[in-house]
């Protein structure tokens, strides 16, 4: 893993490689190949947290180092991990990690990304329906 996620993932009790299959016979053969894997891990997400458990997904890891490491053959395309987990103390974390996860979070706004009518012309949101 890279970036931050070697200081916490090793306590983490479940780690899934998502992988979609890639068809290099046929390249256009599943092109919602990405938008499957993505819909499957978006459940994945929704009943995990229905059972009580955390989710995190993750770009930063070694992607060839996994494919070796699963033996995963060529024409399938490593995506994410995800893990999966109970939350954690956040005494448990090292000091970096702690602030940024104790540090109030922001969200955009939805007119900086949902549009109506034209592209980048932003959806007339009202303050009840932005919330």
């Amino acid at each position: 893993m890279t970036g931050k996620n070697p200081l916490w993932a090793p306590s983490v009790p479940t780690l899934v490689l998502a992988v979609t299959k890639l068809n290099p016979d046929r390249p256009g053969a599943n092109p919602y190949a990405y938008y499957d894997l993505g819909q499957a891990v978006a459940h994945l997400t929704v009943q995990a947290s229905a059972l009580g458990l955390y989710v995190h997904q993750m770009g930063g890891f070694d992607h060839d180092k996994a494919r070796q490491l699963f033996e995963i053959p060529e024409g399938y395309e490593l995506m994410t991990i995800v893990a999966i987990g109970y939350a954690g103390s956040l005494h448990e974390l090292p000091d970096e990690l702690r602030e940024r996860e104790s540090a109030p979070r922001t969200r955009k706004s939805l007119t900086d990304f949902v549009f109506e009518e034209h592209w980048n012309q932003p959806l007339a949101v009202s303050a009840a329906t932005s919330a």
